[in-house]
């Protein structure tokens, strides 16, 4: 389970977001579906304690956000805030039981593409 990240300028990103959303770019299917504006924006997000995190749900599976705190040592309200970053980037899904949610890694791998095909600002826009 391997995600391509991309990395492109903040104001490239943007670009090519409005570029995507107004029909002028449409996406090739082998480019990262993840962007970050930076490399220290993805330390701050796939930290090697967040990355252990995904790898602890892939392998052990809980079934249960208490359950994984109770693996993971961490607390239940800390590690709530840390799955809902990580499921908004992609990253986790977080599954709605009943009154509790299973969380499930999606990634536990990651590629990190610096493209300067980006950086051209030729492609996006």
């Amino acid at each position: 389970m391997k995600a391509l990240i991309g990395v492109i300028p903040e104001q490239i990103l943007r670009k090519r977001m409005l570029a995507i959303a107004s029909g002028k770019y449409q996406p090739l299917p082998d480019e990262p579906k993840v962007w970050f504006a930076s490399v220290n924006a993805i330390g701050q997000i796939l930290s090697n304690e967040n990355i252990a995190l995904l790898r602890l749900m892939a392998e052990q599976q809980p079934q249960t956000i208490s359950a994984l705190a109770r693996l993971s040592g961490r607390q239940v309200s800390n590690l709530s805030v840390t799955l809902k970053t990580l499921s908004g980037y992609g990253f986790v899904h977080l599954e709605k039981r009943g009154n509790s949610i299973k969380p499930r890694a999606l990634y536990t791998d990651f590629e990190i593409r610096i493209d300067s095909v980006w950086m051209s600002d030729n492609s996006a826009a």
